[in-house]
């Protein structure tokens, strides 16, 4: 009789797969301690409370533990240890896709279901198969180990007060000093501990405070027993001040009675410590909420002021930033190493007839996870060892809004928006000293707030804090810095709806339709004039009763600051609702004065052959003549309003707006182009590029090249790059696009691509947008779409935006180019033509509104250039699948899935107010907006774009 061999004897069993980045895979497992755990509070009688149990999570690629203590071993509290950790990951950038976990309370329906909801998956060990979960175990020995270390150490040098109740802070303390503290190649630590000099006051460190900056450490006051953050601590490891010949080292700590504990002879046993069967929770190292500083500033009566020049910026508290670190930054931990060269036997030793025993699965798993892990496991589960691609899709994605927005974005690209306390650190401090104190002056002068005492506030009213915002504005064409601008804020995350906030929708006008009113008022030779509302938030009434704490920078003269606080009479800046309570107040006085609000666009008013455009706090006068629009300044001032006179729009924008001989129109912007060259460090007679991006690569994170080195800033470069294209140069606006997208963290390729651009810019240094306007057109759309043009197989598993296509859109009114615009689709496009048609619905969304406005204005009879009866679009689209989509309302199984909101624009196909139009591919000048394009196809488009 033959034997049959077994189907699986002596083949490989595939391992699990191995953790690539943070939070791919993490083990769970709990533990139970037989020793109660003293619960730590800030105030209040002492809970009789107490800690039993832990969950320990330990991320499989970098190792990072993280334990969440329990006073029940329920299902309830497991969730809530399960949320803790995932919200302790989501704020460092990482998302949780998978659990590996033993069975016990992991198994319950409720720790399922949630997994399910966050779209995690499960894997469980066997039966009695702890090893299996071996990462877990591991953790929670060593943990103990520790922990238990240390609390024998203290309770050895300080028996009248260390007690075995507080072993959650030893093992918090543990893991804090694992996740933190950098190991060097020999096993020593980097840095010396300093020495430490005598206080009066004793405590009992219990490790770092999970809510405030990791320097701020909890501190037992062993008389009271309540627990508080220090950060004016310094840290006696050794115990040398503790001299148990000293009588108030030989007494019994007060705060064991007060807690309800056993006397000092009924202390358990060392062995009852603790019997681990997992981890203690991680304790947060980012700041919550900001430290009371000592007031410093400025103001009459009330308020005194204080010199800033003799203050020290380090004594102002400095908020959380969350930053990205380099991977080299990241301290590390370093296990044992082997012999250089040499490999170590891997046996599972033999069975007794002496035949070698064959690795079991959980031991090949346990090999090939310590292989790849190596000598050295990496600490912080965070961005920074590895690119969490999907938050830094999201990121882009928010971006693209941004950029729709020069001058904002310019701003955040310089690093000109700020805290208070890194305004104190800058160079130019003096200038934002003054800022502050103007601030401070302009809303005493204007009555915005009354000083009242703190226990004045009504029953039901918390008072929340302040903010200050601060800022450097630009010359946008020299960037020097004309002004600095400090703005005082009221904290409105910290209000509550239904209390002291309702409604928050405030209308604001878009950067097109600005646009827009200046080519109008050019070719009709009409005036426009821009005004500024000064402090303009303030100057509506407030719409609740709010209280605010007084703000970094002011000290009463009527007792102790602390006593005190401020009761608004005025819509601060900062609040929820403010931007709507000022939109309506500015309305009212507009009404007041003979100015209609518009039925399409509610940022935009008319009064008889004058229209007015609101901008937040801004303002675009669009009329006949200057001493009209000076006239109607005059009448602003009069009902109230504050407001500044600033000119031209053009000017503000930085455009050089010239008309030739021949009718047509040159915008340039050469003062800006001479600024980016300049910062770059080359010079116009630098070599140049025929075309702002290269065709034969496509930009990406290049996460294994080097840093971006350059003396240059790079961020500041794009912003200024935006800046330009947004406003007079859509040729380099996708170029721009990609490279903006990588300003988080730019490497040597991004450095490059940037050099590219400014090449092309030099060799292009006199263009702009040419066009000659022609009343017989309407608007022009040009829309194409580059289906899933990023994709890249090395990394096409992990970034989502390889499966996204990129939308281009260029919009002509009358001949004059208006709307040009480069974005990445937010959703998925199954096919080119689903691609395609998004982009057209993308660009219509920009046309419709336009279209309604314009007729809206023609029938209050202003001149709109055309001479068409009606405002209608012709739309260009070169992909046939598109066209029938859009012309005809058939939904087929392959497009029915397409969402409703992009089929918006159909009604106005049917009216004939849009025709769309098939293009062939060498004339859609979309393409331009929406790849790198050859030399001679570039060239050919951008003569539609930009005239030459």
């Amino acid at each position: 009789m033959t034997k049959v061999p077994w189907r699986t004897k002596g083949q490989n069993q595939s391992n699990v797969f191995i953790a690539t980045y943070p939070g791919q895979c993490t083990s769970v497992d709990q533990f139970q301690s037989s020793q109660a755990g003293f619960v730590a509070q800030l105030k209040g009688k002492l809970t009789t409370r107490r800690y039993y149990y832990g969950t320990i999570f330990v991320d499989h690629f970098s190792r990072l533990r993280y334990v969440h203590f329990m006073t029940a071993q329920t299902s309830a509290k497991t969730l809530q240890a399960k949320q803790a950790y995932e919200k302790f990951a989501s704020e460092r950038g990482v998302r949780i896709k998978h659990y590996h976990c033993d069975n016990g309370r992991f198994a319950d329906n409720a720790f399922k279901q949630h997994a399910e909801q966050q779209q995690q998956t499960l894997t469980f060990c066997g039966v009695n198969a702890h090893f299996q979960n071996g990462i877990a175990e591991r953790a929670i020995r060593d943990l103990t180990e520790s922990a238990r270390k240390q609390l024998l150490h203290a309770k050895a040098r300080w028996p009248k007060c260390i007690h075995l109740v507080l072993w959650p802070y030893a093992m918090r303390c543990a893991l804090h000093i694992y996740n933190t503290a950098p190991v060097l190649q020999d096993g020593t630590s980097s840095k010396t501990l300093p020495k430490w000099s005598p206080r009066a006051r004793l405590g009992v460190n219990l490790g770092p405070s999970p809510h405030h900056a990791r320097n701020v450490n909890l501190v037992l006051n062993i008389d009271t027993g309540l627990c508080s953050p220090q950060f004016h601590c310094r840290y006696d490891d050794f115990f040398e001040t503790i001299d148990l010949n000293k009588p108030d080292t030989m007494t019994s700590a007060s705060w064991q009675i007060l807690a309800g504990l056993e006397r000092p002879d009924q202390l358990p046993s060392v062995e009852q410590l603790l019997r681990p069967r997992q981890n203690v929770p991680i304790p947060r190292n980012d700041v919550t909420g900001n430290q009371q500083a000592d007031d410093l500033m400025v103001v009459p009566e009330e308020f005194s002021v204080i010199d800033f020049d003799t203050a020290d910026a380090t004594d102002v508290q400095e908020l959380p930033d969350v930053t990205i670190q380099d991977s080299a930054a990241v301290p590390q931990q370093v296990m044992p190493t082997q012999a250089e060269g040499v490999t170590l036997p891997i046996s599972a030793g033999t069975r007794s007839r002496g035949c070698p025993r064959k690795l079991s699965r959980a031991m090949q798993e346990s090999i090939s996870q310590r292989e790849f892990y190596g000598h050295k496991g990496m600490h912080y589960m965070a961005a920074e060892a590895v690119c969490d691609y999907a938050q830094f899709h999201d990121d882009h994605l928010a971006l693209q809004d941004c950029m729709c927005h020069p001058s904002a974005f310019h701003a955040e690209m310089m690093g000109d928006i700020m805290h208070l306390h890194q305004a104190l650190k800058q160079p130019d401090v003096p200038q934002f000293i003054q800022a502050v104190i103007r601030e401070i002056n302009g809303h005493i002068k204007n009555d915005h707030w009354r000083l009242i005492r703190r226990e004045d506030v009504p029953r039901g009213h918390k008072v929340t804090p302040s903010v200050w915002a601060m800022r450097r504005k630009r010359n946008l064409v020299t960037n020097e810095i004309k002004s600095h601008k400090a703005r005082l804020n009221l904290h409105g995350g910290k209000q509550v709806y239904g209390v002291n906030y309702y409604d928050t929708y405030a209308p604001v006008v878009t950067w097109f339709a600005i646009r827009l009113m200046i080519i109008l008022a050019i070719v009709t030779n009409r005036v426009l004039r821009q005004i500024d509302f000064v402090m303009a938030y303030t100057q509506a009434p407030i719409e609740t009763d709010l209280y605010m704490e007084i703000p970094y920078g002011i000290e009463t003269t009527t007792g102790n600051t602390r006593d005190y606080v401020l009761q608004l009479l005025a819509n601060i800046y900062g609040q929820k609702q403010a931007g709507r309570v000022w939109n309506q107040f500015l309305v009212q006085k507009l009404e007041s004065i003979g100015f209609t609000q518009s039925r399409i666009d509610e940022c935009v008013f008319y009064r008889e052959d004058v229209v007015f455009i609101v901008y937040v706090d801004d303002g675009i006068f669009l009329g006949q003549s200057d001493d009209q629009l000076t006239g109607i300044i005059k009448e602003l001032t009069a009902i109230g309003l504050e407001v500044e006179d600033q000119g031209h729009p053009a000017d503000y924008v930085g455009l050089n707006i010239k008309r030739l001989p021949d009718g047509s129109y040159a915008f340039s912007q050469k003062m800006l182009i001479d600024a980016i060259i300049a910062d770059i460090g080359l010079t116009p007679n630098d070599y140049t590029k025929p075309v702002p991006a290269k065709c034969t690569q496509r930009l990406h994170a290049f996460l294994d090249s080097p840093p971006f080195n350059q003396e240059w800033n790079y961020r500041s470069v794009v912003g200024k790059l935006n800046y330009l294209a947004q406003t007079s140069r859509p040729d380099i606006l996708y170029a721009t696009h990609m490279a903006a997208k990588y300003a988080s963290n730019p490497r040597k390729e991004h450095g490059e691509a940037i050099m590219y651009i400014v090449r092309y810019l030099i060799k292009t240094r006199n263009l702009g947008l040419h066009f000659k306007p022609d009343s017989s057109e309407g608007f022009y759309c040009y829309a194409d779409a580059d289906f899933s043009g990023e994709w890249n197989r090395d990394f096409a598993e992990t970034d989502p935006s390889t499966a996204k296509s990129r939308s281009g859109w260029f919009i002509l009114y009358a001949n004059c180019p208006v709307i040009w615009c480069s974005k990445l689709q937010s959703q998925v496009a199954l096919s080119t033509t689903e691609a395609e048609y998004i982009a057209l619905s993308q660009a219509l969304r920009d046309v419709i509104p336009v279209m309604s406005l314009l007729s809206e204005m023609r029938e209050r009879k202003f001149n709109v250039i055309s001479e068409q009866p009606r405002i209608y679009c012709k739309a260009f689209e070169d992909n046939s699948g598109a066209l029938e989509l859009a012309r005809l309302p058939k939904l087929r199984p392959r497009t029915k899935h397409i969402n409703v909101c992009y089929h918006h624009f159909r009604e106005h196909v049917r009216k004939g107010l849009i025709k769309i139009y098939p293009i062939d591919m060498q004339d859609q000048v979309a393409d331009v907006l929406t790849k790198p394009l050859p030399q001679n196809s570039f060239c050919h488009h951008r003569v539609t774009m930009c005239g030459c």
